[in-house]
């Protein structure tokens, strides 16, 4: 098999949702995949019809023994009317780090970028037209084989699926979250610090039972002491603690997203100050009740920045402010700027699909 790009457009195109649907998920028509075998080389690189996307052996260890792990990029529309991807670099970096953590091989940056652009050009039809319309990218690195048992992993399918995004802003809605006694999404040596299929498929019960209550998240904490404040939902927490911006640290048990990364790099850049520390649950509620925190928000790929309203834990609610307050308005129009090409892009983020160069993790 090649390790060469080969790129066939779709002999059946699908019709296109219409502007302003939100429909759920809508795939378009292209996908990009490849496989990889002995001595973990990768070939057979392809950007093709979604449907041609080879399935995996009844035997893989991705169904056997969860090896598996996925990442989400984003695609936007610029003012301009190019579209750019918003840190791929660092997107590919982390799913090469839950690689590791999961003994599979690792995907090499330049042909993914590649292979990226090229799916993202073909397709790019399906972004709305407006600046900030948005395509979700979604990658996926799985563990094939012909054993019943996990170990390191050399044959495994690799792609991107691409779809239309619901909102095409830096900042969605507004949420509240709650904890819950008796479930743990993530403790240190675990799996918290990668996007594994385990990781994320242990929050769906817990996230119904939120649902149940009137929550969109569960507020998670450290287990089983309940102490310390992980993330709400899949996202990522900030705070404003007596004017600090503060977020919990980085323990292997928080998922260290590139949104976060960003809000933390930009707040500094701007002279804020930022505080990666542990954040105990009990500071931040009576901080919640005497008003020296004053505002919570989290953070996600596809989220962008949501402001968080209220936290319930054992029955009691604790309120913020019912809109988003001036720190976090303020960084969501930042990273709103960013991805529609309106505001200096200091750090290079916004890689468009047109460029050549490769960009290395």
């Amino acid at each position: 098999m090649s390790n060469e790009l080969t790129v066939t457009p779709t002999a059946a195109p699908r019709p296109k949702p219409e502007a302003g649907s939100s429909a759920g998920t809508i795939l378009t028509d292209h996908a990009f995949f490849m496989r990889s075998g002995k001595r973990r080389s990768w070939q057979g690189l392809t950007v093709a019809d979604r449907d041609t996307i080879p399935a995996l052996r009844p035997t893989a260890a991705a169904l056997q023994g969860g090896q598996v792990v996925v990442d989400g990029l984003r695609a936007y529309r610029m003012t301009d009317g190019t579209v750019s991807v918003f840190r791929p670099d660092s997107h590919i970096k982390r799913l090469n780090n839950g690689a590791r953590r999961l003994a599979l091989p690792q995907v090499d940056f330049d042909r993914v970028w590649s292979s990226v652009r090229a799916l993202v050009q073909l397709d790019q039809d399906w972004l709305p037209e407006e600046p900030g319309g948005a395509m979700d990218l979604r990658a996926v690195l799985a563990a094939d084989g012909t054993g019943l048992t996990a170990g390191p992993v050399d044959d495994c399918l690799f792609y991107v699926l691409a779809s239309v995004a619901d909102q095409d802003e830096a900042g969605g809605k507004a949420v509240r979250a709650m904890t819950l006694d008796g479930y743990v999404r993530a403790w240190p040596g675990g799996f918290g610090d990668i996007n594994a299929v385990g990781t994320l498929a242990m929050g769906v019960v817990p996230g119904e039972i939120a649902a149940n209550y009137g929550y969109d998240h569960v507020l998670w904490l450290d287990g089983p002491q309940g102490r310390l404040v992980q993330q709400i939902g899949n996202l990522n927490a900030f705070f404003v603690i007596d004017g600090v911006l503060t977020t919990p640290l980085l323990d292997r048990s928080v998922l260290p997203g590139i949104t976060r990364d960003s809000l933390v790099k930009l707040a500094r850049d701007s002279g804020t100050r930022v505080v990666e520390r542990p954040v105990e649950l009990a500071e931040i509620l009576k901080g919640i009740a005497d008003g020296t925190v004053t505002e919570c928000f989290a953070t996600g790929t596809e989220a962008g920045v949501a402001p968080v309203t209220s936290l319930g834990h054992q029955g009691e609610e604790y309120r913020l402010a019912d809109e988003a307050g001036p720190v976090t308005t303020r960084f969501r129009g930042l990273l709103r700027d960013l991805h529609r090409g309106e505001a200096v892009d200091r750090f290079g983020w916004m890689r468009r699909v047109t460029e050549v160069a490769p960009v290395h993790a």
